[in-house]
């Protein structure tokens, strides 16, 4: 049947109309499930930080904060006042080791270092060096889910050690919504059942379902630089500690001169993630020159 020039017309917007909104962003309620899309992030507040620290490991325990450094030489594991930034506690390690994330386990601290497979303990309250362990990888991030030790090797992988004898009770794969692995998984925290880990060379956290692997949503905090009072030698975001009694998390990175506290909003930003490299998620870990960036 031949159309009159006045409903091609008609036709003719319709067709536009429906290209038009299939390019709009979804609705609020399906982006929170959407793990393409970036959450939205409030800063709380700001305190003061090293901007020496060439963090590796952040987390909060009866109020203190605990961090771990890196850099041959220059690495450390220190238990700090937040408000001032003070350093109450510091243990320098040995020249030859490169320090790498922490975590505490009822009164136990652990912490890795990069490349030489091994660990260190401590006292939680003294931080006097109370022993050592090995690992079959190199060590990147590291949390616990309050059983079990998670460790991150720069791959797309999560360990979940045991904490006695540091044996491998589980291996998980991290991975994207159609099955990329997701790798260069860094500083890790667990928080209100999930694992956030920093994705090393991106100022971006990926939230990790730990039953499966899938990454559920992407965080990007880049725009917190903004904010730093130092920005000049400022590096990569890198540092995550989760506040349990609020539900925000303190987050710095290499050389930030400020730790910001920040709420996760429930509900993601309407507009589209700009889209990441083809390559992002899967750069073998072999293939990326660290040196004395991890």
């Amino acid at each position: 049947m031949k159309r009159t020039r006045s409903e091609r017309r008609k036709f003719l917007r319709a067709a536009l109309l429906f290209v038009f909104l299939s390019l709009l962003p979804a609705s609020s309620d399906s982006a929170a499930e959407d793990p393409g899309r970036e959450a939205a992030f409030r800063t709380v507040a700001s305190f003061p930080h090293d901007p020496e620290a060439f963090t590796q490991g952040l987390f909060i325990r009866d109020g203190f904060l605990y961090e771990s450094t890196g850099l041959y030489g220059k690495s450390s594991m220190r238990k700090t006042e937040l408000a001032t930034g003070r350093t109450l506690l510091k243990r320098d390690l040995p020249e030859r080791y490169f320090g790498e994330g922490s975590t505490a386990l009822g009164e136990k601290v652990y912490q890795l270092t990069w490349k030489s497979r091994k660990g260190f303990i401590y006292s939680k309250r003294t931080l006097e060096r109370k022993g050592m362990f090995r690992y079959s990888t190199e060590g990147w991030g590291l949390t616990d889910d309050g059983e079990l030790l998670i460790m991150s090797d720069g791959s797309e992988k999560l360990y979940f050690l045991s904490p006695e004898d540091f044996s491998v009770k589980k291996v998980l794969r991290v991975h994207g919504k159609n099955g990329e692995p997701v790798s260069r998984l860094n500083e890790l925290e667990y928080a209100g059942g999930k694992v956030y880990c920093n994705i090393w060379g991106q100022d971006l956290i990926a939230v990790v379902n730990p039953e499966n692997g899938s990454v559920e949503r992407l965080i990007n905090l880049g725009s917190l630089k903004k904010e730093l009072s130092l920005p000049g030698r400022a590096e990569v975001l890198n540092g995550i500690a989760w506040n349990s009694s609020s539900g925000t998390f303190f987050v710095t990175g290499k050389y930030w001169s400020e730790i910001f506290e920040v709420e996760i909003l429930p509900v993601p930003l309407k507009r589209e993630r700009r889209r990441l490299k083809s390559s992002f998620f899967r750069v073998p870990v072999a293939q990326l020159d660290r040196a004395q960036d991890s």
